[in-house]
């Protein structure tokens, strides 16, 4: 997850040298770009924005929406200035209040007033809060506003922000926003109790430090893998009537935030979207970005070379660092090499040894149900399950038989949740015939009864390698990939049935050309 917030000053009033006076307050075009600017530059994947017009053409937010395009989703909730007014003045399009992009499918938003009211009846300020859950991400993104000054209703509006995000803050979530004090304000400790916070510098004229990022705290490794204050956007110059133009676009500088979460099952790059990996003729590791509606991206990036015969799995933190790595047998030994966050590979680390050459491994998810995921392998026409290690990561604990026999003709993959009950399913191609099969997860770790996924031209011939595809178009059901034996790429979007059960859809080109190059995909 990669987020920008920023304080863009979009409806505050006055030319230079008057209060209030905010830099391009009248050109929101400029504004707007330097947002997308940062987007790019930091292939950002969540924006979040205070002081911000929305809610009609030519605002601030749809200015944004129109910029960012289609993957993004843009809403704004509304917040009234002291007067009880909502309208951005002056001519600006809108209403005041503050603003989310997400670059994904959104599943739903909440949003309310926060600022109790003034028991005077004089101000009539409110100040919302606005969250939003995405379709494949673990966390939780808001953004909100607190009223400035010493206000005695901050306390409880803080405790208001608080209790938006969570009873007692037991979901994943990143608050970002303009808070209008220093963190360590005891005002600030609902929040700085109960969550990690980034970003320790000045973020305002260069005097204070208003600006934060608040995240669920995460056991081990900090979820904080880069962040920064972009101090070239904000406007420094002194506010005089004669102090010319501005040197920045707002009086607060953007902050920025790089933060691991729990991987997205299938996705190496950090992106949200399932990968593919594949293994080339010439031994080479191939990483195919997936774009989020079952393609993958034209080019490859090569990750790594030696792994000739080798048997490759992703799907799951083997490691602990919020980032899903990727499970190799060479020969008889197994290792996990760690993802460095774009999938690329750190140095790998040795877990497990003795397993015959030509065994094939799946990592299946958590199919145990502690919140880690493990590992399944087929050997001695037997299956049996590795389950992860919490306790020492990334090893596996002693292997379990979950199946006796009949398992040697079997080419193996996991689709994930392929029928929609909350358990890892395990697909099985018999070799000998064609038939897919799926395997529906239990409680208890192994695989029960089976069912029929796919019957047309799955045999090898045909069909020479397959690899779950997680949700990789994103439509909550799990999908597949193949190859064909005229060395293209298809994508098999899942389909359910009424009564749970799960199929293979009708197929689509993905790759043109060049499969036939390929020895193995995960």
């Amino acid at each position: 997850m990669r987020a920008v917030s920023w304080n863009i000053c979009g409806e505050a009033g006055g030319d230079r040298g008057q209060d209030g006076y905010c830099p391009y307050r009248n050109e929101p075009e400029k504004k707007v770009d330097q947002i997308k600017q940062l987007v790019d530059e930091h292939r950002a994947n969540v924006v979040m924005l205070q002081e911000v017009c929305g809610g009609a053409p030519g605002s601030h937010a749809d200015l944004l929406r129109e910029k960012l395009g289609s993957e993004w989703f843009v809403e704004h909730a509304v917040g009234a200035r002291g007067d009880g007014r909502t309208d951005c003045r002056a001519g600006l399009k809108g209403q005041l209040g503050i603003a989310l992009a997400v670059k994904g499918t959104v599943e739903g938003i909440t949003t309310e007033n926060t600022l109790p009211a003034d028991p005077t009846g004089k101000d009539k300020q409110t100040l919302p809060i606005l969250c939003a859950t995405v379709r494949g991400w673990t966390t939780r993104v808001c953004t909100t506003h607190l009223k400035p000054g010493e206000d005695a209703r901050v306390g409880q509006q803080v405790l208001n922000v608080k209790n938006h995000l969570g009873t007692d803050l037991g979901t994943d979530v990143l608050l970002g926003g303009d808070f209008n004090r220093n963190a360590n304000a005891a005002q600030m400790k609902p929040l700085t109790e109960s969550l990690d916070r980034v970003i320790d510098g000045y973020t305002y004229r260069d005097t204070n430090k208003l600006d934060h990022f608040y995240f669920t705290k995460a056991a081990g490794k900090s979820r904080v893998m880069h962040w920064e204050i972009d101090k070239s956007r904000m406007d420094t110059t002194p506010n005089e009537p004669d102090s010319g133009e501005p040197n920045g676009y707002s009086d607060h500088a953007p902050i920025i935030v790089y933060l691991r979460g729990a991987p997205v099952p299938g996705d190496m790059t950090g992106d949200g979207h399932p990968d593919l990996v594949a293994v080339d003729d010439a031994g080479r590791l191939r990483l195919y970005r997936g774009s989020g509606d079952g393609k993958v991206t034209g080019g490859h990036t090569v990750i790594g070379d030696g792994f000739s015969g080798a048997a490759i799995t992703h799907r799951g933190d083997y490691t602990g660092d919020g980032r899903e790595d990727l499970l190799v047998r060479m020969g008889g030994e197994l290792w996990v090499y760690p993802n460095n966050g774009d999938g690329t590979l750190g140095t790998r680390i040795r877990i497990g040894s003795g397993l015959p050459a030509d065994s094939r491994i799946v990592s299946v998810g958590d199919v145990t149900g502690d919140g880690f995921p493990d590992l399944v392998a087929g050997y001695d026409d037997q299956l049996w399950l590795y389950p992860g290690d919490p306790a020492d990561k990334p090893h596996l604990k002693p292997r379990v038989r979950i199946g006796a026999r009949g398992w040697a003709p079997m080419t193996l993959t996991a689709p994930g949740d392929a029928t929609g009950d909350g358990r890892p399913d395990l697909l099985v191609r018999e070799n000998d015939n064609g038939t897919l099969w799926l395997y529906h997860g239990r409680p208890d770790g192994t695989f029960g009864d089976r069912t029929v996924y796919g019957r047309r031209g799955w045999d090898t011939l045909n069909r020479p390698l397959i690899a779950g595809a997680a949700d990789a178009d994103h439509n909550g059901i799990a999908d597949l990939w193949a190859t064909t034996r005229e060395g293209t790429l298809l994508h098999y979007a899942g389909e359910r049935k009424p009564d749970g059960s799960a199929v293979d859809g009708e197929p689509t080109l993905v790759g043109a050309s060049g499969w036939q190059s390929i020895r193995s995909i995960a």
